[in-house]
């Protein structure tokens, strides 16, 4: 295998759900392929599962010669496109690379826990479910703690809303 010590990566677009294909046929052509994947929770049957998922939906990184590999990794089984335009490809620095494999624990990238206690006033911003993008103050949380009332403060009107806590995020 090619490796480019200190080298940049190329982001390396797969094709829809191919992200795992396109890293099994770069690493036949000995290329340094890097796809970070975490353990995601779904819904299946209505009980959730973990799930090992690429943490950039669509997106691995590879790092090599572009003279001789540029035209193998284009069309190999999986990817869809090298990112960049005509001139110049798009690459990320080893070292956003090592950020990431340092957030690692047994191969799969941790992610930080969301916040789940939050105080009366806090500005809220919901992540998720019907109410995605909207904005808020968080008022109180309910007596069973998994969900939580917030006003409303981007609508013309007041109004309350009851949404699990999950959805929720502070920002600060």
């Amino acid at each position: 295998m090619k490796d480019i010590p200190g080298g940049e990566w190329f982001i390396v677009n797969s094709k829809p759900k191919q992200e795992f294909d396109a890293e099994k046929h770069l690493r036949t052509l000995g290329i340094d392929v890097y796809l970070p994947v975490y353990n995601r929770k779904i819904k299946k049957n209505r009980v959730k599962v973990d799930r090992i998922s690429p943490l950039f939906s669509g997106y691995l990184f590879a790092r090599f010669d572009i003279c001789e590999f540029y035209q193998k990794v284009r069309y190999t089984h999986g990817v869809k496109t090298i990112l960049g335009c005509n001139e110049y490809l798009w690459t990320l620095a080893d070292e956003k690379i090592l950020d990431i494999k340092s957030r690692e624990s047994n191969g799969l990238v941790v992610l930080r826990r969301r916040e789940d206690h939050f105080r009366q006033g806090d500005r809220i911003l919901i992540d998720e479910g019907d109410f995605e993008g909207w904005e808020g103050i968080f008022q109180e949380e309910l007596p069973d703690r998994e969900r939580a009332m917030i006003l409303l403060t981007n609508v013309q009107f007041s109004s309350k809303l009851i949404l699990p806590k999950k959805y929720l995020v502070v920002q600060r």
